[in-house]
This record gives C-alpha cells, sequence and structure tokens, in this order.
C-alpha cells in the first residue's frame, strides 16, 4: 500500500505543471508529501517512480519522444506519426499550441520533479531508516537524472547552442507545488552550470555500474562529455570522454548487431531504458508505430552500402530501436557515442588530423568499414558526422544535433531555413500556467 501511494503521489504532483494560475488555489492535503516516505524501502520505490515515468504509457511517452521528435526534424525519420501536430515536426513548422510539444515538455518536466522529490525526501529520512551509503547512491542517482531532465529540456526549448543567451529553460531544483510552481527563465550558462553541478554530484555518490538501465558513475561521466561538447568545451570533453573509454566497466562490442542484439548484458550500452517481456507489449509500447517511418531522403543515400544499414532499418521500417527481440529499448547512451564525442572534440580543439581520426577509425572499423582518411579538419569534421548518422541513428536525437552542431541541417533539409527551428516552442499551456513566463519570453519564431 505505502508503494501504491509513493507512486499516486508522484503522479499527481506532476499534474502541478498543468494547472493554470496554480498559484491563485489553496494546495489540497494529498500534494503535501510530509511523512510519505518512512524507510529505505520507500526510499528506493521513489527513486523507481522516476524512472517508472520515463518508459510509462499512461503517463506519456518520454522514450518515444526523444527518438520520434528528433529524427522527424532532420529527417531520418519521415514522420512523427499521423496528423497534423506530428506533422509539424517533419515539416519543420511547429506552433506553441501542437500537443505533443506540451506533452514531451510536460513528462521531462515530470520525471525532473519525480527526481527532485526524491532528493529531497531521501534527505530528510533519519538515519535510523536507511544507511549512509545507500543514502547517497540515491541521491547520486537522482541527480543525474535530474542533470539528464535539465539537459533535454534545455537543447530542445533552450538556445543550448548559444551560452551568452537569455534563453535558456526554467531551473527547478526542488519539487513543485503551488508556490514554487511559477518560476522564470534562466540564462542558457545558468542551465549548463547546474546541469554539471549534478552531474559531479553523480560522478562522486551515484552507484557504480551495474546495469545498463540504471544510472551509475560511469553514465554520469558519459553524459558530462556529451553536455561538455554541446558547450564548446572541447578539451575537457576528450578528457572526459577518455575517462568514460578508459573505463573497465563497458566495452565495445565486437559487432554493431551485438551491440543491440546481446540487450542487458550489452557490453557497451552505459543507459538503456528498462523493458520485459511484461511491458513490451503493443498498449505499453508505441514503438509498433515506427513501420513505414525511415526517412526518404538524405538519410538513405548516406546509409546505401554501409554494413549497419541492414541493422538500422529495412526499407522503410525502422529497426534498431524497435527490436522486439530486446523489448524495444531506448538507448540514452552507448560507448560507441563517446568514442565519436572524442574524435569530435579533438578535431574542433586543434588536434592534428591523425590525432582525431584515430576513436573514429575504432568506430569505423568495429562496423566493418576500412579506416578513413583525410587532409584537413574540415574533412574530418565531414567524416565525423557522417559517422554519428551511420552509427547513430535514432538514438536520442544524436542525428538532429550533430545536424546543428555541424551546421549541416539547413544543408540536408529544405524546410529548416532559420536557426529559430533549432528549438521547440515553449508550449501555450506553460505560457498560460507561469506567471513568469509570457508571449514576449516565448522562443523567436513562435510568437503570435
Amino acid at each position: 500500500m505505502k508503494k501504491y501511494i509513493i507512486y499516486s503521489l508522484l503522479a499527481l504532483l506532476t499534474v502541478s505543471c498543468e494547472i493554470v494560475d496554480a498559484i491563485d488555489q489553496d494546495p489540497p492535503n494529498n500534494l503535501v508529501p510530509d511523512n510519505v516516505i518512512e524507510n529505505s524501502d520507500d526510499a528506493e520505490a521513489l527513486l523507481n517512480g522516476a524512472y517508472g515515468q520515463m518508459v510509462s504509457y499512461t503517463v506519456s511517452h518520454y522514450y518515444m519522444y526523444s527518438e520520434l521528435i528528433p529524427s522527424a526534424l532532420i529527417g531520418t525519420m519521415s514522420t512523427a506519426g499521423g496528423g497534423t501536430a506530428n506533422g509539424e515536426f517533419a515539416e519543420n513548422d511547429l506552433q506553441s499550441d501542437n500537443s505533443n510539444v506540451n506533452s514531451f515538455w510536460k513528462i521531462i518536466y515530470a520525471v525532473m520533479d519525480a527526481s527532485n522529490n526524491s532528493i529531497d525526501l531521501t534527505q530528510k529520512l533519519p538515519d535510523t531508516e536507511i544507511s549512509d551509503a545507500l543514502r547517497s547512491e540515491i541521491i547520486g542517482e537522482a541527480h543525474f537524472l535530474r542533470a539528464m531532465t535539465t539537459f533535454d529540456v534545455l537543447r530542445y526549448f533552450g538556445q543550448f547552442y548559444d551560452r551568452s543567451s537569455e534563453l535558456g529553460i526554467v531551473l527547478r531544483t526542488e519539487p513543485v507545488n503551488f508556490v514554487t510552481r511559477s518560476k522564470a527563465r534562466n540564462t542558457v550558462e545558468e542551465c549548463y552550470t547546474q546541469i554539471l553541478s549534478d552531474l559531479d554530484f553523480a560522478i562522486a555518490n551515484a552507484p557504480d555500474f551495474n546495469v545498463n538501465y540504471r544510472a551509475s558513475k560511469v553514465a554520469a561521466q558519459a553524459l558530462k562529455a556529451r553536455v561538455l561538447l554541446y558547450m564548446g568545451e572541447y578539451e575537457a570533453a576528450a578528457a572526459a570522454a577518455d575517462l568514460v573509454i578508459n573505463n573497465s566497466a563497458r566495452s565495445l562490442e565486437p559487432t554493431f548487431s551485438e551491440a543491440f542484439s546481446k540487450g542487458y548484458s550489452s557490453s557497451e550500452i552505459i543507459l538503456q531504458l528498462y523493458r520485459d517481456e511484461n511491458s513490451d507489449t503493443d498498449q505499453n509500447n508505441r514503438k509498433r508505430f515506427y513501420t513505414g517511418r525511415a526517412g526518404t531522403t538524405w538519410f538513405p543515400e548516406l546509409m546505401t552500402g554501409d554494413p549497419r544499414q541492414p541493422i538500422t532499418y529495412s526499407g522503410l521500417t525502422v529497426l534498431k530501436t524497435n527490436n522486439t527481440a530486446t523489448y524495444r529499448p531506448t538507448y540514452f547512451m552507448r560507448l560507441s557515442e563517446i568514442y565519436l564525442i572524442k574524435s569530435e572534440a579533438l578535431a574542433r580543439s586543434g588536434a592534428s588530423v591523425e590525432v582525431s581520426l584515430t576513436p573514429l577509425n575504432v568506430i569505423r572499423n568495429r562496423a566493418g568499414n576500412d579506416d578513413a582518411t583525410a587532409s584537413t579538419t574540415a574533412e574530418v569534421l565531414d567524416l565525423i558526422f557522417e559517422e554519428i548518422i551511420k552509427e547513430l541513428a535514432f538514438e536520442n536525437g544524436a542525428d538532429w544535433f550533430a545536424a546543428i552542431r555541424f551546421d549541416k541541417a539547413m544543408e540536408l533539409k529544405p524546410t529548416i531555413t532559420s536557426v529559430d527551428q533549432y528549438i521547440l516552442p515553449i508550449p501555450l499551456p506553460e505560457i498560460e500556467g507561469n506567471e513568469f513566463i509570457n508571449f514576449e519570453n516565448q522562443n523567436p519564431g513562435y510568437n503570435f
């Protein structure tokens, strides 16, 4: 009964993100989380609830949106689904009242709020009810989830590509309630500072790597490498990537196909969502709709002749992330990405062509391709971009954000004509329900 109360509370708390004019309402008693968790079992259940929201069909589709939306935006998938709301992604013509944009915003913040509740309530447990080691690990994992969700909101809804921009996102580091509901947008730099702070906490306190469907010190270090790359801190990104590559907890699988076919026993998956035969049903996993969605423009031309193509998609059917034999997981991070982060960071920080190509060629060779060669850094960067697409298509937005970083988006997709289209609009319900965000605070290009 106690765990049911915890999960119910989490669902009720996250609903507060949708409430309009919440400041003017009195909070109902069941939204006050005092004494909801009483011991270490409850604390673990509360953290499990945060993971559960990421894979939930009934709450929303974090797992699905994180693949469909970015892939549709860049064209590696032909569409994000049927209907006008989904068609706007494929056309790069988003409106602030798009229902799926609003759902994506809500579910990311819901997981962030669940993480904040986990941190807050686990900290308050008396020492007699939880060991110092377990408390530290739970809070460390929750900090990782908060960092990951904050970074996801920033890169989809904030001007993540401009560290001097005022248009970051709403930072939330405490549970949402009727007092804390309304908050102004933070700057991009403030967002990055918070993300790195949470990741450093997770690196110090999260559990050592144990399973690839839970946060760990390794996952935190890997996400830090990705964040530093987006920030333009290239030398630091390469160094962070090296720490992951040299960590014995993870290693590349011998072949590209084995990275996915081994499921939870794969040695290179750093973080994926947990699913099993009970949760991977057509009703609970909407990836059944991925049939027929592989892109039909520039993407298949790039993939032609690459050994990874038959494993990635067949005809128009997405295969890699829609593999029923491994319960159709969502891949948040694999070790191969870390090699590519290192290669990109080296090239952008002024390393020689030979040095920059070394980690790239590890991934090419594993796929069955010969070493790449180049004469200039510009050629190296083009090779890295193509390798990211071939290796990481459909995985957590890797294709979309690479196109932005490498200034390829407008070249690859004619419907992208402005940098304003690199990010999504702040959803209309958020503007209506947050007294510190109005239409003047909307992302450029989305004002009525």
